[in-house]
């Protein structure tokens, strides 16, 4: 493993790794992004998030997403990739300094046109934007740790308010227990048509909001193993 760069910031050390055909953003021992360098598709980590995006996409066509939480673009590199440039993307990072080294060593071998990386908090834009989503990611963390204000009611409103009539919502539940991800999934219900949870093979939680006909047996086929 190679260090490309180190950055001090008032959230950590972030360092940039490569191995092989692999780029990484980590935090001291927390990986924040992970992307694959070459021709694949699927990329190496927030693998369940990828499928279900797929599987969606077979009954919605994905013409606008939010990343709230983007890191260094995983899930808009596997969005550009798998279907081919067509959706226009919203990368919203809060941390400068991740969006500077988004843009100096993860957006290579990717389209770009479409991908709007955006410097800002991601609850106040979310608030603020005139935009609606088809697909909505959220990944809102610090160090491993969760922000507090994406378990709130007003925060869920938000997203409702911002998603289409037919959108997904999926939030990362990365070290969350059973009762948070549970009780979040039944304060999603007041505002979203359906909602359940997903479990992935490292027991990371997510939680799904739909509003479109897409329901929880579809995406468990998806996320069966090939």
């Amino acid at each position: 493993m190679r260090v490309l760069e180190k950055v001090v910031t008032s959230d950590g050390v972030l360092s940039v790794v490569s191995r092989e055909n692999m780029l990484a953003l980590r935090n001291g021992d927390i990986g924040y992004s992970c992307i694959f360098t070459d021709n694949e598709v699927f990329q190496p980590i927030l693998i369940p998030v990828q499928k279900v995006a797929e599987a969606y996409s077979e009954f919605h066509t994905i013409h606008n997403a939010v990343i709230l939480g983007g890191g260094c673009c995983t899930i808009p590199r596997f969005l550009i990739k798998r279907f081919n440039n067509t959706i226009q993307i919203d990368s919203v990072e809060y941390l400068s300094a991740i969006v500077e080294l988004t843009r100096k060593y993860f957006l290579n071998g990717i389209d770009t046109d479409k991908l709007n990386i955006i410097n800002d908090d991601a609850f106040v834009f979310i608030h603020n934007t005139p935009k609606k989503y088809d697909l909505i990611f959220v990944d809102l963390y610090v160090g491993g740790v969760k922000s507090v204000k994406s378990d709130t009611i007003d925060f869920l409103v938000d997203l409702a308010n911002h998603a289409t009539e037919q959108a997904i919502v999926i939030f990362n539940g990365y070290h969350s227990s059973f009762e948070q991800v549970t009780e979040l999934c039944k304060q999603g219900q007041a505002s979203f048509k359906r909602s359940f949870l997903m479990q992935d093979e490292f027991e990371t939680y997510y939680i799904v909001f739909c509003n479109g006909e897409f329901d929880e047996r579809t995406i468990k086929q998806y996320l069966l193993p090939a």
